[in-house]
């Protein structure tokens, strides 16, 4: 199967989800290694469901590890990708030996030129930014001509307020380079949910 603009699903925490991702064609599915989240990926699960999937590149998400930390634990893991969920210092991300997505937030009263300029001074040494809010809960007429700035100028993934509704007239105005969905719980081992993934998947599914 193949899709018409790239996705990332972060949040992986269970092999359902990462078996399902990898056959729907998502590029990148995002697993959480933060050291201070009770939720985090454990070393054996991580690899266990490492070992089951192809065809899908591997990221780890952190938000204070140090970096010669998150080497260490891309070389163990065979992570592909690096998704910071806090900011790091451009000489830290440096240090980094993975690709890095850089996650960042908008919010009402984000100027968006301060943004832009923040993002140039990134764009180097990062691969991509995933773009989060906590105000706007839906991409819509309210936010959608400030992301399409973002996106005209950086390789931005879009990570909210993406459903079945309004996810072509996202790809089709704003232009990003993908999209970030979330993962979740499975309802019981080996046993998933996949509507809401399979939405949106549906919708973007090249004919």
């Amino acid at each position: 199967m193949g899709l018409r603009t790239s996705v990332i699903v972060n949040g992986i925490n269970n092999l359902s989800d990462a078996r399902y991702c990898a056959g729907m064609g998502v590029d990148i599915i995002g697993f959480n290694l933060k050291l201070d989240d009770p939720e985090r990926m454990q070393p054996e699960a991580l690899k266990e469901i490492t070992g089951w999937i192809s065809g899908v590149k591997v990221a780890g998400e952190f938000t204070r590890a140090r970096p010669e930390m998150i080497n260490d634990m891309a070389e163990d893991f065979g992570l592909d990708y690096i998704q910071l969920d806090t900011p790091y210092l451009i000489d830290e991300i440096e240090e980094i030996t993975r690709p890095v997505i850089q996650k960042i937030f908008i919010n009402k009263d984000t100027v968006e030129s301060e943004l832009l300029e923040m993002m140039e001074l990134y764009s180097p040494v990062v691969h991509a930014f995933i773009v989060y809010s906590d105000d706007f809960k839906t991409v819509d007429e309210t936010n959608m001509k400030f992301l399409k700035s973002i996106s005209r100028e950086f390789t931005v993934y879009i990570g909210f307020g993406i459903d079945k509704t309004n996810i072509n007239a996202t790809l089709s105005k704003i232009k990003p380079a993908g999209i970030g969905l979330h993962g979740g719980h499975e309802i019981k081992p080996g046993l998933k949910d996949f509507d809401e993934l399979q939405d949106i998947f549906e919708e973007i599914e090249e004919a």
